[in-house]
């Protein structure tokens, strides 16, 4: 029972936690965003858009799906705001 409880927490952790965390770091634009830090707002972004259309798709139940638009708006918003970003500054 232990051993699906840490299953569940590890898919829904990136859509949970993933997609708002690569959104308050893409939002947060100091004069020169370091690569480390683009490279972890893009890993964080992809992996919960991923995760949260999985969850959205397999219709587990309520809470999964506003889970899963959690982690999907907010992966895809924060990658909108890194292509924003980049296209500004030179």
């Amino acid at each position: 029972m232990e051993s699906l409880a840490l299953l569940v927490s590890i898919i829904v952790f990136p859509a949970m936690f993933g997609g708002p965390i690569a959104l308050l770091l893409s939002l947060y634009r100091p004069a020169g965003m370091s690569r480390f830090r683009r490279i972890f707002i893009i890993i964080f972004a992809i992996l919960s858009s991923i995760v949260g259309i999985f969850l959205l798709i397999e219709n587990v139940s309520r809470g999964a799906n506003v889970i899963g638009a959690l982690g999907l708006s907010t992966g895809l918003g924060s990658l909108w705001q890194l292509k924003r970003y980049r296209k500004v500054t030179p």
